[in-house]
């Protein structure tokens, strides 16, 4: 018999002296933690639930009870540290986000309540100062009372991002051409600490029905400008200026508004967002990008010891209402593109 044909026999042997197979490992307390710190919010919250494993029983009959899906007696801390020295202690408080008016999607898991660890204090926001660098430190201890299960996680605060184009502090009018030689003019000076951007325009107008003037929908709709857009450096404060073809504008609302003889249109502002992701959470975003390779396997990236999920920080720069220039305004009304749509 040949060497293979041996080790197969003694494969098969040893195989056959257990024909049972456990696909669960024993059950192991885990919590799971998503909480992003926007030092632009007046509020801020996190989501603590249970992560686990049931070997005796079937895991979606567990979904849709409250009590399995969120660990109960938690004591919950955010310790402030500023350049590394301690500076604070914050409790977040429990509270129901449908309260809150921050609706869970449904699906599988119980919906109601949505239990959510609620933020009011005062969020810093690291930044370049005079003599130096203030850079916020906040560590999130989550500690369960009657086991003594703790996880923990750290984040430094990203810092404020200054628009400088096409809207900025002191100049709050925008104008987009539609020439196809045309561009809008993008500028800011990036926060600190912040890994990536993303940038949108939100174009907002109402819709009236000639055969109903009382009805009267404000709308709106976005211009994705940019995603994911690298800092230079986590240092911050670097100038970026880019541009972008501006007629695209026109060509996405040619297509998303259809004419229509019974409806008037008017452009009302814009609004001009800036979102800045901490060096963690882009991490985990591009680890979560779906794979459309062969290999469809993903490595789990967390950064909660001894639990899962995310704990970083993101920067919500917004210019709300940026006016319309009167030259825009003329163009929603003429421009080839958009002259059907009764602006």
């Amino acid at each position: 018999m040949s060497k293979l044909g041996k080790l197969l026999i003694i494969t098969l042997c040893f195989g056959s002296c257990k024909n049972q197979i456990e696909i669960a490992a024993p059950w192991k307390e885990t919590i799971a933690v998503y909480g992003l710190l926007d030092p632009a919010a007046a509020v801020n919250y996190i989501r603590i639930e249970k992560a686990y494993l049931d070997p005796e029983g079937n895991a979606f009959k567990f979904a849709n009870i409250n009590d399995s899906i969120y660990p109960q007696g938690l004591t919950v801390k955010l310790i402030v540290r500023r350049n590394g020295n301690f500076l604070d202690s914050i409790f977040p408080v429990l509270t129901d986000g449908n309260a809150e008016g921050i609706k869970k999607d449904s699906g599988l898991f119980s919906s109601a309540p949505n239990y959510l660890y609620k933020i009011t204090d005062k969020i810093f926001d690291s930044r370049l100062i005079n003599n130096g660098s203030e850079d916020y430190e906040y560590e999130l201890i989550v500690k369960n009372n009657k086991t003594g299960y703790q996880c923990s996680a750290k984040t430094f605060t990203t810092g404020l991002l200054e628009p400088l184009a096409p809207v900025s502090s002191s100049t709050n009018q925008i104008s987009i051409s539609d020439k196809s030689t045309g561009f809008l003019i993008l500028g800011y000076r990036e926060g600190r600490k912040v890994k990536t951007y993303d940038m949108l325009i939100r174009f907002w107008y109402t819709e009236t029905r000639q055969s109903n003037p009382s009805q009267i929908d404000t709308l709106s709709f976005d211009w994705p400008i940019f995603q994911n857009k690298p800092t230079t450096s986590l240092a911050g404060y670097e100038q970026k200026i880019s541009s972008v073809p501006s007629y695209l504008f026109y060509e996405i609302l040619k297509n998303k508004l259809k004419p229509n003889a019974d409806i008037l249109r008017k452009g009302l502002y814009c609004d001009v967002e800036f979102y800045g992701a901490g060096e963690d959470l882009y991490t985990y975003i591009q680890v979560n990008v779906p794979s459309i390779g062969i290999v469809q396997k993903k490595p789990e990236y967390t950064n909660i010891s001894n639990g899962l999920g995310i704990f970083s920080s993101r920067y919500i720069t917004s210019i709300k209402k940026a006016t319309l220039h009167p030259d825009f305004i003329g163009l929603l009304k003429n421009s080839t593109y958009t002259k059907g749509l009764n602006f």
